[in-house]
């Protein structure tokens, strides 16, 4: 019985690895992203430099920026590329202090090449460290940047506004959903009065900063780049739902509670059963629905509530320049200004507003079990609208 079951999980592995290439060869996204979701993810670095590709829909824009032209926080990434650790892995070899040299180089250039072609977007700490993870994967420079940049306009964009106070809201809502699905932790926390800042570095760097086994943080960026911009919140709560028990057994102490928080992506043996709950809370509480149950509503233009409108609409083989899809001019979608919004910024509201609503109508249809043609004609109605007011916005951008 024992040798047998040796013997059927190196199959189930080779199977899962067949799986993996032909969602590959075949452009299979919707394979893909559901083997990115679950189980060990992605395996192994060779399968994911042929899949974050895909993933992350490489060379769908058409943006180069002015090379040349320094940004004003360049300074601050200069400081913190030398701190870069690598993670743990015999995959990575540290090398002597010329091959340190060049790595930090090329880890500048990434970084670098994101912030000169959207000046726009405000650096944070934090973010060399995505840029990290990205340059070990891929191996080069290039590839490495083109993941960043896609990284940085569809995932992390809020956060790289002229303050956090975007993540912070997102943080906010973390505690909506340890209220649903950790009650006991939420009524502790809430005791105690501790904010959700132990979770601010989980959510800027994928957990990049926090999880030092680089297997275990690529099975987690295989996750979030499958997955909405939201569910980097989801896994935070799924991992405090994880050690539920550990918290709730800790002196109710504001200081060594807030310390046991910061400590727990370390203490995780196994992301698989914490993302695969992550996955489970947002299907039972979209990031829409979360907001509302918050009563904490996220900007309009923020990253969350535009990916679904503007994701579906990158084609490698159309690519497009990112203001035809979120409206930018010189300044952050989410900068604070007084001034009236822009027929763009109307648009992609409504753009927006009607996408949420095909959403709300399929859900409908699957809740009371309408029949499949009056779901589908309902949902495709929205949709065709908002995608002829997409195509405007791009007109006239």
């Amino acid at each position: 019985m024992e040798s047998g079951l040796r013997s059927r999980r190196p199959q189930a592995a080779a199977g899962r690895t067949a799986r993996i290439s032909q969602a590959i060869a075949g452009r299979d996204l919707t394979a893909l992203k559901q083997l990115a979701r679950t189980g060990g993810g992605l395996e192994t670095t060779r399968q994911r430099r042929r899949a974050w590709p895909l993933l992350l829909n490489f060379r769908a824009l058409t943006d180069s920026g002015d090379r040349t032209r320094a940004h004003g926080e360049e300074a601050q990434l200069a400081l913190d590329v030398p701190r870069a650790r690598l993670p743990d892995s015999p995959e990575l070899r540290r090398g002597d202090a010329d091959a340190q040299a060049r790595r930090e180089q090329q880890l500048t250039r990434v970084v670098r090449a994101v912030l000169r072609a959207y000046p726009w977007l405000s650096y944070y700490q934090g973010f060399h460290e995505l840029a990290l993870v990205l340059l070990c994967v891929f191996g080069s420079a290039r590839p490495a940047a083109e993941g960043l940049r896609m990284v940085a306009l569809f995932f992390v964009r809020d956060a790289m506004a002229s303050s956090l106070d975007h993540v912070m809201q997102q943080l906010r809502l973390l505690y909506v959903l340890l209220g649903r699905c950790a009650p006991r932790v939420h009524a502790r926390l809430a005791a105690l009065d501790v904010p959700p800042f132990f979770a601010i570095s989980w959510v800027l760097t994928w957990f990049a900063h926090d999880v030092h086994a680089f297997a275990d943080v690529c099975r987690i960026f295989d996750f979030l780049i499958a997955t909405p911009p939201l569910q980097v919140v989801y896994v935070a709560a799924a991992l405090v739902c994880h050690f539920e028990a550990d918290i709730l057994a800790l002196e109710p102490d504001f200081a060594a509670v807030h310390s046991a928080l910061t400590q727990l992506p370390a203490r995780v043996a196994d992301w698989t059963p914490v993302l695969e709950h992550a996955w489970r809370l947002s299907e039972d509480c979209s990031p829409t629905k979360l907001q509302h149950l918050g009563a904490c509503h996220l900007p309009r233009l923020s990253a969350v509530n535009t990916f679904d409108a503007t994701w579906m609409r990158l084609d490698p083989a159309r690519p497009l320049r990112f203001n035809a899809l979120v409206p930018v001019c010189d300044r952050h979608p989410l900068a604070d200004t007084a001034e009236a919004s822009s027929a763009a910024d109307s648009h992609m509201a409504r753009v927006i507003d009607l996408t949420s609503t095909a959403q709300k109508a399929r859900a409908l249809a699957a809740h009371y079990r309408w029949p499949l043609v009056v779901a589908t004609v309902a949902s495709a109605t929205v949709l065709v609208y908002a995608w002829l007011l997409m195509l405007q916005l791009q007109l006239t951008s």
